[in-house]
């Protein structure tokens, strides 16, 4: 399986060599749009032979306190230094997606670092992003995401995933969009499965300025639920850059779930003439 996902990897790769050696043509499509920086996926396919990076750097941070038998208070956190997205239109129907983490923990006891990691890989994302409808009145651009989440680098992860997703958005006025989706994870091995939800919405308040809130969360059949929320800001360069800027909290306080995290980052797209 491992070899499988390397060529898909490679085949990738070559592919968005090809595409990189075109110049960008902004005029044929719009703004871009973008995955980052919600946990809701866009419910947009890249246009064809469209070539889109998201990258960014993250914090996280899972919070222990002390009381009951905890006597010490300890914290989790990690650190991404580089989430690699990279996406290509093969058609205006049809989009190809791989996505690499690379990520360091770091726990501390009572404020003290007690444990610093190395620099790991995150576990592979491959797969693809179908448009199923186009927005026409009161039905929402519609789209269905389908990814493999494999242990190539990651020894982690336990056990390979299937992540799929319904992904919808409603354009609300001019400056207002809804976004929301539902799906979860598959697991390869076993029978546990964690249904996920996400709605975001967010408002276009200067002609290149964006702002989210967004409320998503987990809902599982072998542990809690989980109810999150975030929010952020993006800002337009051009057409085909995309700066970002998101933090959020957790709002259940479930032992062992993240508390808090931040992060910033880009996407930027390339078009063939």
């Amino acid at each position: 399986m491992r070899k499988g996902v390397f060529f898909t990897m490679l085949a990738f790769s070559l592919m968005a060599n090809g595409v990189l050696g075109q110049e960008a043509n902004e005029g044929s499509v719009g703004a871009l749009i973008t995955d980052r920086p919600t946990q809701t996926y866009s419910s947009f396919v890249l246009p064809k032979g469209a070539f889109q990076i998201e990258s960014g750097v993250g914090y996280s941070r899972i919070d222990f306190p002390a009381n009951g038998a905890l006597t010490d208070k300890f914290m989790a956190e990690t650190f991404t230094l580089n989430f690699l997205q990279m996406r290509y239109g093969v058609s205006d129907k049809l989009e190809l997606r791989l996505a690499q983490n690379v990520y360091v923990n770091r726990g501390k006891v009572n404020g003290d670092v007690v444990n610093k990691g190395s620099v790991q890989f995150a576990s592979t994302w491959i797969g693809a992003k179908l448009n199923v409808l186009n927005e026409d009145g009161f039905i929402p651009q519609t789209s269905f995401l389908a990814e493999y989440v494999s242990d190539i680098f990651d020894e982690n992860i336990g056990q390979d995933l299937i992540n799929l997703r319904l992904n919808f958005s409603n354009t609300l006025s001019d400056k207002l969009t809804l976004g929301y989706g539902i799906g979860g994870f598959i697991p390869t091995e076993t029978e546990s499965f964690n249904f996920e939800y996400s709605v975001v919405g967010s408002y276009a308040f200067q002609p290149n300025w964006g702002a989210f809130l967004e409320l998503y969360g987990t809902l599982r059949n072998d542990w809690v639920n989980t109810h999150n929320v975030d929010m952020g800001l993006s800002y337009l360069v051009n057409n085909n850059l995309q700066l970002d800027v998101y933090t959020g909290f957790d709002l259940t306080n479930n032992l062992g779930d993240t508390d808090f995290i931040f992060g910033l980052g880009f996407s930027t797209r390339i078009l063939k003439k």
